[in-house]
């Protein structure tokens, strides 16, 4: 059996280098049953061992040829306890331990020669807690992917029945073809007619920025390759540095409300503060702002693979007042969705790969000090499910994501929300970014200051709206005593004595 790549796909298989994996993947923790009889990660691992893998888990890459594009093709000698793997902290572990353990774990580029996934199943977490760290080559998977994947296998409750991730894709075996020569022929001439009915909304896009470019049309989305240099955009090495911090979606989604944005522009704007600050403290702020590139789902149904595209966010980290950064931070993303929203799926996937395909070149030749860099981080925010999971009666608690890093860009910013919490996972080259633990807890205090901002701004709209209403109330009143006077009445001195008062006096 086989499986068609995707032009996006074969991209990212072009990013990867030794220095720099392109793996996605998702940090779990999970709390163990209360009162379960026996060892719980053992009876786990057990069970799992007996689950058989599926589509897309028991595929691997083939090259292909001149004839055939690279596919993934069914693994003949697959073997389940190479990707399912079994690790433990020195006990009681702590969050630094498990960081520090899966920075490692997230370092290593994967075997080529057997299906690009992990499953390792980390024990010795304080609190009767567990670890879960799952990663996957990006050519396999995307971020809404890797949501759908994990909704596929959790159960909504502790009786759910126990379902491995790779069990996910076995009922859509029907959809993996054999790659015959004729097939190839067919899918080559399919191809070229979908490239053809793109190509006015590609030429679109790349009209579009050629214009903001040489400065004929407002550039509130940035052009790729127009970011300003910033600390994060060296050469870097093959070491990352994992760290993660958590906000309530529910205060997210109460300012977005508050200030008239989006959550994703709050999130943005978290970001941009935390940044700000980060790099004021090392006196490397550029003078312009830092420009994000952010994923975006186009995701189709019955497609597997990457359906993404990218969109440049100004994130005016040179503006100083949270609440202008948020306000030019919103321009910036609604005029990217506008630009998008105008154009095919399929365009807005090719002009990804042509950014994307620009990258890989420069990061194959280590050039991507040549040009401007793309952007200067990357700040994807995926939504993930509300209702709590569960996994062999373990249930979640939270999910962090880890994503990729290439050369020229050492910070990666991923966020997924999950019941009533926002993860985020700050993956970031451990040479360029040491402290990346510092920035995680920046965004906390960027959250906060921008939280303080939006209140103080709402609680001052509504005292001047209260004193407009009570200025209106008096000018009605006034207005009201005015209608009730008698049209011809005379006016009345207020220091003459009444007519009776003076008729007294005399007698």
């Amino acid at each position: 059996m086989a499986k068609r790549l995707t032009a996006l796909d074969i991209a990212f298989l072009g990013l990867e280098t030794q220095r720099t994996p392109v793996n996605v993947a998702s940090l779990q923790i999970l709390e163990i049953p209360a009162g379960y009889k026996g060892n719980f990660i053992r009876d786990l691992l057990g069970k799992l061992a007996d689950l058989e893998p599926g589509p897309p888990f028991n595929l691997r890459l083939n090259r292909g040829n001149l004839m055939n594009m690279p596919h993934w093709q069914e693994d003949e000698h697959f073997d389940l306890s190479y990707h399912v793997r079994h690790s433990a902290l020195p006990e009681p572990g702590d969050m630094n331990e498990l960081l520090s353990l899966v920075s490692r774990l997230h370092s290593r580029v994967m075997d080529r020669e057997r299906p690009l996934w992990e499953f390792h199943v980390i024990e010795g977490l304080q609190n009767n807690q567990f670890a879960i760290y799952m990663k996957m080559h990006h050519a396999a998977i995307d971020g809404m992917g890797g949501i759908a994947l994990l909704e596929a296998c959790y159960g909504e409750s502790p009786d759910s029945p126990l379902r491995a991730p790779w069990q996910s894709g076995r009922e859509r075996r029907q959809g993996y073809a054999r790659h015959a020569f004729a097939d190839t022929l067919t899918d080559m001439s399919r191809a070229v007619g979908s490239q053809l009915r793109m190509l006015p909304d590609l030429g679109k896009l790349l009209a579009g920025n050629g214009m903001k470019a040489m400065g004929l049309k407002p550039a509130e989305a940035p052009v790729p390759f127009t970011a300003p240099k910033s600390l994060f955009n060296g050469h870097i090495s093959g070491a990352r540095r994992f760290a993660v911090t958590t906000i309530s979606l529910g205060r997210i989604k109460k300012l977005a409300k508050a200030a008239g944005a989006t959550v994703n522009d709050i999130v943005l704007a978290t970001c941009s503060g935390a940044l700000r600050h980060y790099l004021e403290g090392k006196d490397a702020l550029p003078e312009d702002t830092l420009v994000a590139s952010v994923p975006v789902s186009i995701r189709q149904l019955n497609r597997s693979g990457n359906q993404i595209t990218y969109v440049g966010a100004k994130l005016a980290t040179d503006e100083r007042r949270p609440l202008k950064r948020l306000e030019q931070i919103h321009q910036s993303t609604a005029q990217a969705k506008e630009e998008m929203a105008e154009v095919a799926p399929a365009a807005a996937m090719t002009f990804a790969v042509m950014a994307q395909g620009l990258v890989a070149v420069l990061n194959r030749f280590q050039m991507s000090g040549i040009l401007p860099p793309p952007a200067n981080v990357i700040i994807s925010n995926v939504p993930g499910p509300r209702k709590a999971l569960y996994l062999g009666g373990a249930k979640m608690l939270a999910n962090y994501p880890l994503s990729v890093l290439v050369d020229g860009q050492a910070l990666n910013i991923t966020v997924v929300s999950y019941m009533d919490a926002v993860d985020f996972g700050l993956m970031a080259c451990r040479e360029v970014v040491p402290d990346v633990e510092h920035l995680a807890t920046l965004i906390d205090d960027a959250f906060n200051e921008l939280e303080s901002a939006i209140e103080k701004d709402a609680s001052r709209k509504e005292r001047a709206a209260a004193r407009k209403k009570k200025v209106r109330s008096k000018k009605k009143a006034a207005t009201a005593r005015k209608k009730a006077e008698p049209a011809d009445a005379e006016p009345v001195d207020a220091e003459a004595p009444a007519q009776g008062e003076a008729q007294t006096s005399q007698a």
